[in-house]
């Protein structure tokens, strides 16, 4: 939130400074219109390549894209990681139509590429993925394992174009407001915005936007909120969690207790050794008081 004591023209450069410290911590330049864009259009794009240009004391400018004094490179940088993540989207986009066959996936996207193709080359691919209710454990279970028989299971040697398959929800818990970091937490407001959609089915995608105030004042669409019911894959359902909870390593069962149940349940697996919201902000301050 704004200080109420700053003027508008000092909240509009504390707001940019934020946008661009923020993807700066990705070592991602920006140009003046994608800043427009993640501002939420708030303000007009003369208004903001006038701002940045007042800014030369902290701010530099190459081919169009803004970033930190001293940080020419990143200029470079984005344009290797764009062709990096060409590959890795051919990859997940190729793996995403396999998964996509299971009748209980209705979501799949390429998530935590914070910058658009902004992917490192020895990095894995995030694929965050929704299910149909009641069939979250199925769905991990399937995309896990198909991955496994690939050989596309990321290890702590290799992740190189591997794929990380640590993070589903299912389609009756699309608010993912109660995983957000208080009082702001910009990494996942960020992460929520750069997803690449690799897979939709019947329209749960787009109400997810709708559900976490991503697609403006819409009406949810219609969507039946079933998976493949019967017995057998309600039994299946707990039979597969039984064991994924049995097997499942010592240091992130520690992690997720640590986490009062807040990362898995029926309705969201986020299975990740440790979460970088709380870090990111504390950096994201740190480098605001740096350039202040």
């Amino acid at each position: 939130m704004a200080d109420l004591n700053l003027s508008n023209t000092e909240v509009k450069i504390l707001e940019i400074k934020k946008v661009i410290v923020f993807f700066n911590l990705f070592d991602f330049p920006l140009t003046p219109y994608e800043i427009f864009i993640h501002l939420g259009r708030k303000y007009s794009l003369a208004e903001i390549i006038l701002t940045l240009d007042s800014l030369g004391n902290i701010l530099e400018n190459k081919e169009g894209f803004y970033f930190l004094k001293g940080r020419e490179s990143l200029v470079q940088l984005r344009q290797e990681r764009y062709n990096y993540s060409v590959r890795k989207l051919k990859i997940a986009r190729r793996y995403a139509k396999i998964f996509a066959l299971l009748p209980f996936i209705k979501v799949i996207t390429s998530a935590n590429v914070i910058g658009a193709h902004n992917m490192r080359d020895e990095g894995d691919i995030d694929l965050f993925i929704i299910s149909a209710p009641g069939r979250i454990w199925l769905s991990r279970f399937f995309c896990a394992g198909i991955a496994k028989i690939l050989n596309k299971r990321p290890t702590q040697k290799i992740k190189r174009d591997k794929l990380c398959l640590s993070f589903y929800i299912s389609e009756d818990n699309l608010n993912l407001d109660s995983l957000k970091i208080e009082p702001e937490d910009p990494y996942f407001d960020y992460w929520l915005k750069t997803m690449v959609l690799l897979y939709n089915k019947q329209g749960t995608y787009e109400n997810f936007l709708l559900a976490n105030n991503l697609k403006g004042k819409q009406t949810i669409l219609k969507a039946e909120l079933t998976g493949k019911r019967g017995i057998v894959f309600d039994y299946l359902e707990k039979i597969v969690k039984k064991w994924q909870l049995k097997i499942m390593s010592a240091p992130l069962k520690l992690v997720l207790e640590s986490s009062k149940g807040k990362f898995i349940n029926d309705q969201i697996l986020k299975l990740y050794w440790r979460d970088r919201n709380a870090e990111i902000l504390e950096k994201l301050n740190y480098a605001l008081h740096e350039i202040s």
